[in-house]
């Protein structure tokens, strides 16, 4: 099963975001996007929009976000056990005069703790304000992400170290993040931190990198120093190692100036060993806070560090804005039914068009029906009229034969079932509802007799009555008169 999830560093002058995979112990850059949000017209939101529209990365990844340098304010307070309860359940009145935020809109948590004494502790506390992160939560908001993690970019850098330099687990080191207007330094003692501190940077002079190189790489030395001696009460010695991050192009140089300042090993943090890319980033080391948040994240084991939403229940829903909502509601509501509308007159016009056509071919088939009609009012009507009309001429005719025969076919049966060598010649045929009245002259008596055999065999004849058989003096031919009758007869 693999696991995504996309870190986003959001600086000052910068936005970076990184899409970190994760399958079984294997780790992969999918994605990587960089850009300057120098300009006022830059708008963070908008940029974080186009990484799924634009720049391909996964809306349905998990998101983490690091909250800004000075909005996170880091302690090493000591205190006794009793104090670690309260600190631990979030009680606001005992960090009310440790970080310059009010009580109620205090937000602490704490990375870790170490034992100083048998009744003190050092407790390594991080705290924001509740407007800080709901000021980055409704900057996510508008770009419709959801974060599952906000941590400090302190502890990200420190995820990117610990996965992809393991040395860093033993023994101890200090972890340093410079950027163009913070440095950031962590004591790190067998991978867990010990103290961390942030320092804002003063402008630098970048009209030369040997010199900017050389300011940073004292800055650097100067505060190494005050942190060693704070955190383990004593100087320098040189037996550890700086594992150094940049957030900007800075470390060309650097690494043998801070080697010649501390005389001790300096490793510049490089989240490619092994996190492997499958894009042509693999020289961009300023990655390292949006890797490390998205390594937060996919590998919880392995890291650690904070996450502000689950302090003190942080809203992390954004805020509803209800009178944009109700304006997008009526507006939706207002094309649905201009919609439904115009769909009403378009299938009305359609039904309109398809009468008129049916219209016009029922008077076209009147007019080649009936021609001789001239005087068109309804032509359905009319054909109706027409077709009752020959129905009832036709019963007259269709009616004489049990099995609904017409006139013609009566006619065949009786012309066919005939004497073959009789001379028999038919005069009159009369088709009447229920008889057939055949009147004719033949050569001899036995012909007329014979037809009578013939014709009473026939389906559904009930009767054939000889009539009027007499001999014509002057010619001698037998005239006669046959009536063939029939009893319920259907029509068609």
């Amino acid at each position: 099963m693999v696991k995504r999830c996309i870190g986003i560093d959001i600086g000052s002058s910068y936005l970076r975001a990184v899409q970190v995979s994760r399958s079984a112990e294997e780790f992969h850059i999918e994605k990587t996007f960089s850009t300057q949000t120098r300009r006022s017209t830059d708008s963070p939101s908008e940029i974080l929009r186009s990484l799924v529209r634009q720049q391909g990365f996964d809306r349905r990844a998990d998101v983490a976000i690091s909250m800004p340098h000075e909005a996170v304010f880091l302690r090493n307070l000591e205190a006794d056990f009793a104090d670690l309860q309260q600190i631990q359940a979030h009680t606001p009145s005992v960090l009310e005069d440790n970080f310059p935020i009010q009580p109620d809109e205090i937000i602490t948590q704490i990375y870790s703790h170490r034992r100083l004494s048998d009744d003190r502790f050092s407790i390594l506390t991080a705290a924001i304000s509740r407007e800080s992160l709901q000021e980055r939560l409704n900057l996510l908001a508008e770009a419709h992400l959801r974060p599952k993690l906000v941590d400090a970019a302190i502890f990200a850098i420190h995820s990117a170290v610990v996965i992809n330099h393991r040395e860093v687990t033993t023994g101890v080191a200090v972890i340093a993040y410079v950027d163009q207007r913070c440095l950031a330094l962590a004591v790190v003692q067998d991978g867990s931190i010990l103290f961390v501190r942030n320092i804002p940077i003063a402008s630098l002079s970048d009209d030369n990198a040997n010199i900017m190189q050389e300011q940073i790489a004292e800055l650097l030395s100067r505060e190494v120093e005050i942190t060693w001696r704070k955190v383990f009460g004593a100087e320098v010695d040189g037996n550890f190692r700086i594992y150094l991050a940049v957030g900007a192009n800075v470390s060309d140089g650097l690494e043998a100036f801070l080697e010649e300042k501390l005389l001790c090993q300096t490793i510049i943090v490089d989240p490619y060993i092994r996190v492997k890319s499958h894009t042509d980033s693999n020289t961009d080391l300023t990655m390292c806070v949006a890797e490390g948040l998205a390594l937060r994240v996919l590998a919880p084991e392995e890291t650690k560090g904070l996450n502000f939403l689950e302090a003190d229940d942080a809203n992390i829903k954004p805020t509803l804005d209800l009178r944009k909502e109700l304006v997008v509601c009526a507006i939706l509501t207002g094309a649905i039914a201009f919609f439904w509308v115009v769909g009403l007159f378009m299938r009305l016009y359609r039904l309109e068009t398809n009468y008129a056509r049916i219209e016009n071919e029922t008077r076209e088939l009147f007019q080649n029906t009936l021609p001789e009609e001239k005087n068109i009012v309804s032509p359905l009507a009319q054909l109706e009229q027409k077709l009752q009309s020959s129905k009832k001429d036709y019963q007259l005719f269709a009616s004489f034969h049990p099995n609904s025969l017409s006139p013609l076919e009566v006619l065949q049966s009786i012309t066919l079932n005939r004497p073959l060598q009789a001379n028999l010649r038919v005069d009159d045929l009369l088709i009447a509802a229920d008889t057939v009245r055949v009147s004719g002259t033949c050569d001899s008596f036995e012909s007329v007799y014979q037809w009578q055999r013939l014709l009473q065999d026939l389906p559904g004849i009930t009767g054939v009555d000889v009539q009027d058989v007499q001999r014509q003096p002057q010619s001698g031919a037998v005239h006669f008169a046959i009536v063939l009758s029939s009893a319920g007869m259907v029509p068609k």
